[in-house]
């Protein structure tokens, strides 16, 4: 496979004492829908500047398409930030003309390439309206219709679905698979365990600005997952008896609910769990192992911590 990004033992820092980055290697291909995951305060979004040459490295070396980073390179990528990238003063059209001129796109190109990323986001018949007026997810599809519009090699998307309805999510999580299945190789950065396992073909984990484990996900998933997941219900708050399970590695806590990282296929702990609590447990779970397990055995960390 063609290696569409490169980078090789990168070092970054805003002050010499605390990298950011320290030694980075990372790896993504053609085609691939690539899950960047991490804690916050990993260096994702630092990775994320130093991959669109917003800021340079100290040390290592990285490159686009097997060449160092070049107006060339650029004009081949596309980025959908977190914060919206919008101008509430312009119509949806205008705004997609914006970012299309920014790239060079002049005349009927322009006008079949704005049209083509409206409606390959479902905004056509809304283009004449100002963003104001859009619900959270039309917003977060007409921002990723600013970053498709010059029909980029590679996307990288930051948390496109956050603060969305589940509709608007899964109308977002399609148009992303219906880009890779065109051809685009897609960065997919996100705190939704489940949606980078819905979608993405290879995942990395970054921590402390190093790359702790990188490849498809079904060989991370089996090289990395011995624990599975028992989810309990109480009668009363998770937290109390979260102390109570301190013997075993307590994961999460939710109203009534705690979570154990249990090892896979163990049922012993269940009937130890129900015999010492009885009634108290409302009802229980066992999730079969899966990203979530390998993240906090990598990072120690819930994601959305």
């Amino acid at each position: 496979m063609r290696t569409i990004f490169s980078g090789e033992a990168i070092d970054f820092s805003y002050n010499k004492k605390e990298p950011v980055l320290d030694g980075l290697t990372i790896s993504i291909t053609d085609k691939q829908i690539y899950g960047l995951l991490g804690p916050n305060g990993a260096g994702k979004s630092t990775l994320t500047k130093v991959m669109l040459g917003l800021e340079n490295p100290q040390k290592g070396k990285l490159q686009w398409f097997n060449e160092y980073p070049n107006q060339s390179t650029k004009s081949r990528v596309g980025y959908v930030p977190q914060d919206l990238a919008l101008i509430y003063d312009l119509s949806a059209y205008e705004n997609v003309e914006f970012f299309g001129k920014l790239y060079n796109l002049k005349g009927e190109r322009l006008k079949n390439q704005v049209r083509y990323a409206l409606e390959f986001v479902g905004l056509w018949d809304e283009r004449k309206q100002k963003p104001k007026k859009f619900s959270g997810g039309m917003k977060r599809r007409l921002n990723i219709a600013c970053g498709i519009v010059h029909n980029p090699d590679v996307i990288i998307l930051d948390e496109p679905t956050v603060g969305v309805d589940p509709q608007s999510r899964n109308r977002i999580l399609d148009a992303i698979l219906e880009l890779n299945q065109l051809g685009t190789t897609i960065v997919y950065i996100s705190h939704y365990m489940e949606e980078v396992e819905k979608i993405c073909s290879h995942v990395g984990i970054i921590d402390k600005g190093t790359l702790l484990c990188e490849g498809k996900l079904s060989d991370v998933l089996e090289a990395n997952t011995d624990q599975a997941i028992l989810k309990l219900e109480f009668q009363q708050k998770g937290a109390a008896y979260a102390e109570r399970l301190a013997e075993y590695t307590v994961i999460a806590t939710d109203e009534n609910t705690v979570e154990l990282s249990v090892p896979k296929n163990n049922v012993s702990i269940l009937s130890e769990i129900k015999a010492r609590f009885g009634d108290e447990v409302k009802s229980f779970q066992y999730i079969s192992p899966n990203l979530e397990q390998v993240f906090f055995k990598l990072t120690k960390k819930n994601l959305r911590d």
